[in-house]
C-alpha cells in the first residue's frame, strides 16, 4: 500500500520522531534572524518587511491569546450555566473553531496566521508539545505512588476486567471482520484502537474527577486506584506486543524500561524524600532543587523517545511517580508550574491538535455512517462496541462489589472517559504512520464528543455533594478483638492539647486494645500565605526555629513515651481557611482509613464554671462540618476536668454510658469498651431510659420488661462484659418525659468523671420529649446538649459520639455495604 502524504506537526518538528524514508514527505524548516516584528510602522514607512503576524513571536502571541481567550470564554459560560466539563475539552473546542473558521477562506489572514504555508518554525506547536510534558510530569507528581501497592481487592479486579474483556471482545471482532475480507481498517488501526479504548488513562480520569471536584472521595479513590490498575495493565500490555512482533527489539526495550523504573525506585525516589528533609518545616523548597527536578523530567523524556523508542511523555509522567506528593515538595512543584502550564501552554497543545480535524469531511461521510457502510461506520461501531462492552462489564463488576448502582454506573461512566491521554496518543501515532489522518480525525471528534456527554451523564448519576461518603462501614463497633483503634484526635487551640492527651490516656493502649493515633492540629490561615499540609514525620524544623506546632509534638510524643509498645504515632499541621477545615480532617480521615475522629467542643468555661471563657463559631461550623461530611464515625468532646487523675495510683475512672439502644449509642458502647478493656481501673456503670406506662408503678414495669440491659448490652460487645463483672453496673430508669430524664441525669451529676453518649440518643421516645425543643447545640443531640449545658451542675467530661453517616436514597443503596 502507498503511504500517503502526512501534514508534520509538532510531534516531528520537536522531537524528532518522524523517520524519514523515500516516500514520506520532508519537512524544511527555516530560522530567520529577525523574530519578532518592528510594528505598524515597518510596512507603512519603510515600505519593506512582513506583516507582522508572519514573524514568529507576534504569531505566537496571537495563538496564545486567541485560544486562551475562547476556551477561557467557553469556560466561563458554562460554569454560568451549571454545566461542569473538563477544562481541557474546552481547550479541544476552542481548536474547533479556531480551525473551521480558518477553512472558510483559504487566502485570508485569518488562515495565513494559523495554517502559515511557508517554511515558518512552528513554535507555537512546539510549544504545545512542551506543554503536555509538563502536564503529564506534573500529573505523575499529584499521584500518590503508593497507591497501587494500597490498593483493596475491590479497585484491583474493577481495573482488571474493565481492561481485559474489552480487550478479547475487540480482538475477536477484529478477527471477525478480517476473515470477512470488507475491512477499510488496518490492522494497526484496529490495534491501536483496541488498546487506547480498552484502558482507563489516569491522566484523563484524574483530570476529569478534579475538574469535577470529586477527586477525594471514596468514589474518586475507587477510580483512581482503577484507572491505576489499568495503567500498569497497558505497560504490561505494550511490552508484550513489543516481545512478540518485535522480538529482541521489543525485549531490549522491556529491559530499558524495567532498568528505568529501577533506577527512580532505588535511587530517585531517596533522593527526592532527601530533598524533603532539606527543606525546614514551614520553609519554601530552594529553587535548585525544583529547577534540578525540572530538567530531570525532560531528560527521562528524552530517554524514554531517544534510548529505548517509546511514548516519550511516559518517562516524564514515571519520572513524577517519584516525586513524593503533597507539601513540600509536590506541592510547590504544582503551585510554581501548573496555573502557567494549564492557562497559557497546554491550551496550545488541545487547540492546535483539534484545528486538524477535517469537520467537513465527517459531515460528507454522515451519510454512510446511517447507511451503515464505509470507513466512518466501521470505526465508530467498534469504538462503541469496545465501549460499550467496557461499561456493562464495569458496571456488572462494581455493583457486584456491593457498590449502589447508581455509583456503579458512575464508576462505568468515569472509566470509559476519554481526554487528553488518548488525543495524544492519537496525534503521536500520527506522525509514526500508524494510522492515518482521516481516522485521526474520527478518533479525535469521538474524544472530543465523550469528554463532552460522559460529565454530563455523571452529573444525572453522582452526586459530588456526598464526597466523602464511603461504601464500607469505618466504625469501632466492626473492629475485631485485638485490632488497633485508628483515629484522629484534632487541636484547634492551645487547651485542646490537654484535653485530647487526657482522652487518650483514658483508652491507656495495651496489647488487647492497641491504638494507632493521628493528630492533626489546625491552624487558621491569615494573609496571602498558602495553604500547607505537614507531616512531622517527614519534615524537620530548622535548627534554632520555633515550629507553630512544637507544643503540640512535645505533649503528643510524652503520651506516646507512656505507652511506646502499643501506640504509633503520626502528627500533622493543616495550615488552612477555617471555611475548607473540615475538607482536610475527612480526606485525612479517608485517605488512612480511619475509625473514629475526635473533635473538641466550641465551648469552654472557667474552672468554677461561672463564666464562659470561648465560644468559637468558627470551631462549631467546623465541627458541624465534619459530622456532614466524616467517612468514619465523629466525636465530640466536652473538657472539663481530668478524666485520668495520674497523681493518684489507686483512684478510679467513672465512666457512664448513657445507652438508649441507637446506632449511635451502639458506637458509644464500642469506645466504652475499648476504654474498659485496658488494665487501668475503669468502673462503668451503664444507664437506660425507657418508657413507662402510668398505668404501671416502678416495681411492676421492671419485672415486665423482656430484655434486659444486661443481656442487651452483651448480646452487642460479645463476651468482653461478663455476666458477674463488679465493675460494670447497669440501671434501668423508666422515664414518661424528658424532665424525668434531665432530673435523673442532675442527680447523679457529680458521680462520674466522663459521660458517654450517642448524638441520636432517645430523640424520638418519651426520655427526650420535652427537652428536644430547648436543644441549644444540636450536633450533640437532646441529652448530649443537655449534659454539655452551661447549667448542668456537673464538672465531668462529656463525649458524644456519631455514628458513620450513610445517605442512601434509593433501593439499590439500601444494600449492605461493602
Amino acid at each position: 500500500m502507498a503511504t500517503e502524504e502526512i501534514d508534520m506537526s509538532y510531534w516531528d518538528v520537536s522531537w524528532g520522531e518522524f523517520n524519514e524514508d523515500k516516500n514520506s514527505s520532508i519537512f524544511c524548516e527555516s530560522h530567520p534572524h529577525i523574530v519578532n516584528s518592528h510594528g505598524i510602522w515597518e510596512v507603512m514607512t519603510f515600505k519593506r518587511g512582513m506583516n507582522f503576524w508572519e514573524y514568529p513571536l507576534p504569531n505566537l502571541e496571537i495563538l496564545i491569546f486567541s485560544t486562551f481567550f475562547i476556551w477561557r470564554l467557553l469556560d466561563i459560560s458554562f460554569n454560568k450555566i451549571g454545566l461542569r466539563v473538563p477544562r481541557f475539552t474546552y481547550m479541544m473546542i476552542a481548536g474547533i473553531i479556531l480551525g473551521q473558521t480558518c477553512h472558510f477562506s483559504n487566502k485570508s489572514w485569518i488562515h495565513d496566521i494559523f495554517f502559515p504555508d511557508d517554511n515558518r518554525p512552528k513554535v507555537a506547536e512546539t510549544l504545545g508539545a512542551f506543554g503536555f510534558v509538563l502536564y503529564w510530569f506534573l500529573k505523575g507528581v499529584t499521584m500518590d505512588a503508593e497507591l497501587p501497592f494500597r490498593t483493596e481487592k475491590r479497585s484491583s479486579v474493577i481495573g482488571f476486567i474493565t481492561v481485559i474483556i474489552p480487550l478479547i471482545c475487540g480482538s475477536l471482532t477484529f478477527r471477525y471482520r478480517e476473515r470477512r475480507g470488507d475491512s477499510s481498517i488496518l490492522r494497526m488501526e484496529y490495534r491501536l484502537i483496541i488498546f487506547l479504548q480498552s484502558i482507563s488513562a489516569f491522566t484523563s480520569i484524574d483530570t476529569l474527577l478534579k475538574d469535577l471536584q470529586i477527586k477525594h472521595s471514596e468514589f474518586g479513590r475507587i477510580a483512581l486506584s482503577g484507572a491505576m490498575v489499568t495503567d500498569m495493565l497497558a505497560f504490561g500490555v505494550t511490552f508484550f506486543n513489543a516481545i512478540y512482533y518485535e522480538k529482541l527489539y521489543g525485549f531490549m526495550q522491556t529491559v530499558g524500561f524495567c532498568l528505568f523504573v529501577v533506577v527512580m525506585i532505588c535511587v530517585v525516589r531517596p533522593a527526592m524524600y532527601w530533598v524533603i528533609k532539606q527543606t525546614p518545616e514551614g520553609r519554601p523548597v530552594k529553587d535548585f532543587y525544583l529547577y534540578s527536578i525540572f530538567g530531570i523530567a525532560f531528560a527521562c523524556f528524552t530517554f524514554f523517545n531517544k534510548v529505548i523508542h517509546l511514548f516519550g511523555p511516559a518517562g516524564s509522567f514515571v519520572f513524577g511517580l517519584t516525586v513524593p506528593n503533597g507539601y513540600p515538595l509536590g506541592t510547590t512543584l504544582i503551585q510554581k508550574f501548573e496555573s502557567f502550564n494549564l492557562g497559557s501552554i497546554l491550551p496550545l497543545f488541545g487547540s492546535l491538535t483539534m484545528m486538524q480535524v477535517d469537520l467537513l469531511r465527517l459531515f460528507k461521510e454522515s451519510g454512510d455512517l446511517i447507511r451503515m457502510e464505509g470507513q466512518i461506520y466501521e470505526v465508530i461501531s467498534f469504538i462503541l462496541l469496545v465501549n460499550t462492552t467496557k461499561f456493562v462489564v464495569t458496571t456488572i463488576t462494581a455493583y457486584a462489589f456491593k457498590m449502589p448502582l447508581r455509583d456503579s454506573f458512575a464508576l462505568a461512566l468515569v472509566l470509559s472517559n476519554k481526554g487528553i491521554f488518548e488525543l495524544a496518543y492519537y496525534t503521536y501515532a500520527v506522525e509514526l504512520k500508524l494510522i492515518r489522518p482521516e481516522v485521526f480525525t474520527i478518533l479525535a471528534a469521538y474524544t472530543l464528543l465523550n469528554s463532552i456527554f460522559i460529565p454530563m451523564l455523571l452529573e444525572l448519576v453522582h452526586d459530588p455533594t456526598k464526597r466523602f461518603r464511603c461504601y464500607r462501614k469505618r466504625n469501632l463497633g466492626i473492629l475485631k478483638d485485638g485490632a488497633a483503634l485508628q483515629c484522629l484526635m484534632c487541636v484547634y487551640r492551645p487547651d485542646h492539647i490537654t484535653s485530647m492527651t487526657d482522652l487518650l490516656e483514658t483508652f491507656s493502649p495495651s496489647q488487647d486494645s492497641p491504638m494507632a493515633c493521628n493528630i492533626l492540629h489546625l491552624v487558621e490561615l491569615v494573609g496571602q500565605a498558602n495553604p500547607m499540609f505537614i507531616s512531622h514525620q517527614l519534615q524537620k524544623p530548622e535548627p534554632g526555629s520555633t515550629s507553630l506546632s512544637d507544643n503540640v509534638i512535645i505533649s503528643f510524643r510524652g503520651f506516646q513515651r507512656q505507652f511506646f509498645e502499643y501506640t504509633s504515632l503520626d502528627i500533622f499541621t493543616s495550615v488552612s481557611v477555617s471555611q475548607h477545615m473540615h475538607e482536610d480532617i475527612c480526606w485525612l480521615a479517608l485517605s488512612r482509613s480511619l475509625s473514629l475522629i475526635v473533635l473538641p467542643f466550641h465551648r469552654t468555661w472557667s474552672v468554677d464554671r461561672s463564666t464562659v471563657i470561648s465560644n468559637d463559631d468558627n470551631l462549631r461550623m467546623l465541627n458541624v462540618n465534619v459530622l456532614r461530611r466524616a467517612p468514619c464515625s465523629v466525636g465530640i468532646f466536652v473538657y472539663r476536668k481530668p478524666i485520668v487523675e495520674s497523681h493518684m495510683a489507686k483512684s478510679h475512672s467513672k465512666i457512664c454510658l448513657i445507652f438508649n439502644g441507637g446506632k449511635d449509642d451502639r458506637e458509644a458502647l464500642a469506645i466504652t469498651n475499648r476504654m474498659r478493656l485496658t488494665e487501668k481501673r475503669t468502673r462503668l456503670t451503664i444507664i437506660r431510659f425507657i418508657p413507662k406506662s402510668s398505668e404501671m408503678d416502678n416495681d411492676e414495669w421492671e419485672q415486665q420488661q423482656s430484655i434486659n440491659l444486661k443481656e442487651s448490652v452483651t448480646s452487642i460487645v460479645g463476651s468482653n462484659i461478663k455476666e458477674n463483672d463488679a465493675k460494670v453496673t447497669y440501671i434501668d430508669k423508666a422515664v414518661s418525659d424528658g424532665s424525668e430524664t434531665s432530673r435523673i441525669l442532675r442527680a447523679m451529676a457529680n458521680d462520674y468523671d466522663l459521660f458517654i453518649v450517642g448524638s441520636g440518643s432517645g430523640i424520638g421516645t418519651e426520655a427526650t420529649s420535652g427537652i428536644s425543643e430547648w436543644t441549644e447545640f444540636n450536633e450533640l443531640g437532646p441529652i448530649g446538649d443537655l449534659l454539655a449545658s452551661h447549667e448542668y451542675p456537673s464538672s465531668a467530661s462529656v463525649l458524644v459520639v456519631q455514628k458513620q453517616v450513610y445517605i442512601h436514597h434509593t433501593k439499590s443503596q439500601r444494600r449492605k455495604s461493602f
